[in-house]
This record gives C-alpha cells, sequence and structure tokens, in this order.
C-alpha cells in the first residue's frame, strides 16, 4: 500500500513509532493545524491588499495541507537525516515541509508578480511579525527545474501562532507553480514519488518528456499572454475625448449602461489612494459589464476615450503604460528630508530618510503602484547594467522588437548565473522593455544604460506624481541609487 510503514523499524532514530505517532498527533492538533489555517489566511489576505482585481484573478486562493504521520516517518527515515534527530523536539526545526501552501497561477509571469509581494515581506522574526520570509530558502525549480523534470519556486515562510497563550513559530513551505506545472505536479507526484524505491527507466523518461512538453505550453502561453496584453493596450490606447464634445449617441438600454458605467468610473477614481493602470481599471469594467462592452466602448471607441468622457476632471498620464491619477494635490517639490514620497508612502527607518537597503522611499512607492518595478540594492543595479551591455554588445544594434527584448533578458540572465550571482529574471526583464522602447535597440556602455534607466524612474516618478518634478534630493536619491 501507499502508506505502509513498518512500526517496530526506528531506522536509527533514538525514538519508535509509537512515541513517534503520539507526539505527532498533540502537535498536529496544537500547532500544525493552526499553522495552516493561519498561513492560507494570511498569504491570501496579503495577495489581496498587494495586488488588483486583475492580477488576482490569475492566481488561486492559496491552498495547502499538513504532511500526513506515515509520509512525515518515512521523511525522517530517510538516509539525509542521519543523526539530525535527537528528540522528538528537534522534528520541526529539521523539516520544514511539516506544514505546505501552494500558489498555482495562470503563467510564470503570474508566478512573478507573486514573488515581488513576498519579495515585501519581512526577513526576520522580531516576535510580532505575523509573517515573514527566509530568503536563504529559496529553491527556484523553474529555469533550472529538478532532474525529474518538476518545475516551481519554493521558498520557506515564517509565522507566529499563539499556543496555549504563547506565540511559537513555526515554517510553513510555499510552492507557488503554474496551472501546467501544478497539472504535471499532480499527475507525476501522486503516481510516482510516493512509492518506494526507484521508478521504472520509462516511467522517468516519460516524466521528463510530459514536464517538457508542458514547459513548452508555458512557454507558448506566456507568447499568449503578450499578445493578450498587447491587445489589452492597444483597446485602451487613443486620446481622450475632447471635454466639449458631445458624447456619440446612445439610446434606451444601452444609454442606461453607459451611464453606470461612467458613474462607475467617476466613484473609482475618487477613491483612488495611488495611480492605476488604464488596463486594470479597463478589466474591472468589463468583469461588471460583460466583453461586449470593449467592441466599441459605448461609441467612444477605446476606453480611453471612454474614460476621458466619464471622468472629465481626471488626469491621465502620457507613457508607455498609461494610468489614471488620483484626485489628490500634487507631491510637494522641495524637503529638506532626502527624499519626498506621496501615494501614502511610509517614512523610512533611517535619519536620512532612505530605509533599509539604500532604496529611496519614492521608489517604494512606484513599487506599490507598479509591482514589475525592480527594488534592488545598488550593487545589484551595477552588475545588471553590466551584463546588459556586453549581452547588448555580443548581440549587436538590432530592431526594439519583442525579439529584441527576449535575447537580452536571456543573454544577460546567462551571464549572471554564470558569474555565481544570478539577476531574477522577472528584474532583467522589466529594465530591459524599458530601456529598449525609450532608447532604442543600440548597443550601449553600462554607465549610459545606467543614467538612461534612472532618467526614465525619474520621469515616471514625476509623471506618476510620486515625486515633485523640482524635488532636487529626491531626483538627486534616485540617481545615487541606480546610477552612481
Amino acid at each position: 500500500m501507499l502508506d505502509r510503514t513498518d512500526n517496530t523499524d526506528t531506522g536509527g532514530l533514538p525514538f519508535d513509532y509509537a512515541a513517534f505517532g503520539a507526539w505527532y498527533d498533540t502537535h498536529r492538533a496544537k500547532v500544525l493545524d493552526p499553522a495552516l489555517i493561519e498561513a492560507e489566511s494570511r498569504l491570501g489576505d496579503l495577495l489581496e491588499g498587494s495586488l488588483s482585481d486583475r492580477d488576482l484573478a490569475r492566481i488561486r486562493r492559496p491552498a495547502g495541507r499538513v504532511k500526513s504521520k506515515p509520509r512525515l516517518w518515512r521523511k525522517l527515515n530517510a538516509a539525509r537525516y542521519a543523526g539530525r534527530i535527537g528528540t522528538l523536539a528537534d522534528i520541526p526545526a529539521v523539516i520544514d515541509d511539516l506544514v505546505g501552501v501552494r500558489l498555482t497561477c495562470t503563467n510564470r509571469r503570474d508566478i512573478d508578480v507573486a514573488r515581488e509581494v513576498l519579495d515585501a515581506l519581512p526577513v526576520a522574526n522580531d516576535g510580532a511579525t505575523a509573517m515573514w520570509l527566509d530568503p536563504g530558502s529559496e529553491r527556484d525549480y523553474l529555469d533550472q527545474p529538478r532532474p525529474s523534470g518538476y518545475r516551481g519556486w519554493h521558498v520557506n515562510l515564517g509565522l507566529n501562532i499563539d499556543v496555549a497563550g504563547s506565540l511559537r513559530p513555526v515554517t510553513c513551505e510555499l510552492q507557488v507553480r503554474t496551472l501546467l506545472q501544478d497539472g504535471w505536479g499532480e499527475l507525476t507526484h501522486e503516481d510516482t514519488y510516493k512509492k518506494d524505491g526507484e521508478l521504472p527507466p520509462l516511467v522517468e523518461v516519460l516524466s521528463r518528456r510530459m514536464a517538457d512538453l508542458l514547459a513548452t505550453l508555458d512557454d507558448i502561453a506566456e507568447d499568449l499572454r503578450d499578445e493578450l496584453d498587447r491587445l489589452d493596450r492597444a483597446a485602451v490606447s487613443g486620446a481622450p475625448a475632447e471635454h466639449d464634445q458631445e458624447p456619440p449617441g446612445t439610446s434606451g438600454r444601452r444609454a442606461e449602461q453607459a451611464a453606470d458605467a461612467a458613474a462607475q468610473l467617476e466613484d473609482r477614481w475618487r477613491a483612488l489612494e495611488r495611480p492605476l493602470d488604464l488596463a486594470s481599471l479597463a478589466w474591472e469594467l468589463q468583469r461588471e459589464h460583460g466583453a461586449e462592452i470593449t467592441d466599441d466602448w459605448f461609441g467612444h471607441g477605446t476606453f480611453k476615450r471612454f474614460l476621458g468622457s466619464s471622468v472629465p476632471d481626471g488626469e491621465i498620464t502620457t507613457g508607455r503604460q498609461a494610468y489614471l491619477l488620483p484626485a489628490s494635490d500634487q507631491p510637494e517639490e522641495e524637503s529638506d528630508a532626502e527624499e519626498t514620497g506621496s501615494a501614502g508612502a511610509e517614512a523610512g527607518p533611517a535619519a536620512d530618510g532612505v530605509p533599509p537597503a539604500g532604496i529611496p522611499e519614492v521608489a517604494r512607492a512606484l513599487h506599490r503602484v507598479d509591482r514589475t518595478f525592480p527594488l534592488l540594492v545598488h550593487e545589484d543595479w551595477v552588475r545588471l547594467f553590466d551584463h546588459l551591455a556586453e549581452a547588448w554588445r555580443r548581440t549587436g544594434e538590432q530592431a526594439p522588437t519583442d525579439r529584441l527584448v527576449r535575447r537580452l533578458v536571456q543573454s544577460t540572465c546567462d551571464r549572471s548565473a554564470a558569474s555565481g550571482q544570478p539577476l531574477a529574471r522577472r528584474h532583467v526583464e522589466a529594465v530591459v522593455r524599458d530601456l529598449v522602447a525609450e532608447t532604442g535597440g543600440a548597443p550601449r556602455a553600462a554607465e549610459d544604460l545606467a543614467d538612461s534607466y534612472a532618467t526614465i524612474t525619474q520621469q515616471r516618478l514625476v509623471e506618476l506624481r510620486l515625486m515633485g518634478n523640482r524635488n532636487r534630493n529626491a531626483r538627486a536619491a534616485v540617481r545615487r541609487w541606480i546610477a552612481s
């Protein structure tokens, strides 16, 4: 049977199965089951509080499990744990997946979105932190799959659980996969990994072949996502309607629906606390009123024109990705502090106004608006631009297309991995896309790339009203962080 366990063989452990079973039952009831409930709830709340409805629709609600008694017993008897467990109380410190939670995302880009949210978690337990992340536990099997073909991203989360009136830290393993990767895991994990002994060679070969095939489908899904996003951008593009221009004629039920949609946009704009990209706003409207409204946006042609007609006092940015700005005051132009932010930015703990890791608070405010914007330490910026400059030099000048972006991203990631200090692909892609879009397809030196990206970032901060145009302190802090 699948979960058959020899209750008499301790496998070298200093306790037998009966003692282990009694400990497990008590520990599960008091610690593990409550920890699972808390982990699912806190992670779900974190995602809901950090992401737009559009992004949340692509990430399934966290679901988890507590490792069963027979499976944990088998794991304790594995050779890699020999000599590491002296007492039953040692088990939670040695086995880090007693509690496991899984996030399933539509495709790899959504995994990147989830990772950006998790990156904002504290990395240590101060006794009062609800949940924290252990960066040293990260295991990235997306670009470097296991020999079996398994792909996914793993990291350990910590949370404090109330046990008999006192807080106890508990480790929870988080696994993040795409839908296709999760399907492969379900098919192979249940049928193979839980069985003892070596797998027949044919099973291993078929498992790897299926994993590689699904990885190819994930790549196709990513290309499809790129094209759909391009169509989304096209659907919301176009100049806003002139405010003194009469709206296209509508009548009857369609006119009522258009009025309802316009009122929804007006209410949404007045409730905004930070800039919102138009693609997400259009998605919200489509979810409420149906996909058919995208045919002509109530006679306005594009969502942007309909938005301009519905919210005539609203301000829409003109950058590569359009945003609707909140109905709020302009940011301060100058400050005695190192930098000034808005949009609910919290002050950093450092005396000079710069939060830990040297990341300016206005940059953190931008990251809250656009989760793809990288929050790197200065040394990582230097390495990124060095590797990108060399990758671009070898690629040569090309037309600024998606094909060039993909080549530069892959080459830059390969170079950083070969150096022993790999850069996150999502960070590299965000930078490369902006640089190619703003500066064209010609190779440039690392210093020029850094300077250009600092300028791009400053312009975005001003355009999104996260930084005043004449706030010299904040502008200088951003440039020092990225380019100096």
